[in-house]
């Protein structure tokens, strides 16, 4: 492989890693709108329990809290592991630039 060649191979290594940094920025907006939907439905759960009028509809509204929360909590560690997965990539690519920056010094 002739020096321009590898250096074109960087280049795109470097459009990869950008590519992967907005994947991570996309994540964290997503988690971001979670945690609004969370707090806006700890909101409407607080009301919705306030007006319960008897003993088992408070119980069916806490067990569906419970389960929405679960839920909540299943989502962010899914954009959680999202972005480790992301930061691996970009780890890989970067050792890839790495590699093609030694092969050049070689060829030099």
């Amino acid at each position: 492989m002739s020096i321009d060649s590898i250096k074109r191979q960087i280049e795109g290594y470097k459009r990869d890693i950008d590519r992967e940094k907005s994947r991570i920025a996309d994540s964290r907006d997503d988690m971001a709108k979670i945690r609004i939907r969370k707090s806006r439905d700890a909101d409407h759960y607080s009301r919705r329990l306030k007006s319960a009028s008897s003993t088992a509809n408070k119980h069916s509204i806490r067990a569906q809290k419970k389960r929405d929360w679960e839920r909540f909590a299943r989502e962010i560690d899914r954009e959680k592991d999202k972005i480790a997965k992301t930061r691996e990539k970009i780890k890989d690519i970067r050792e890839k630039i790495k590699r093609s920056r030694e092969r050049i010094k070689r060829l030099r």
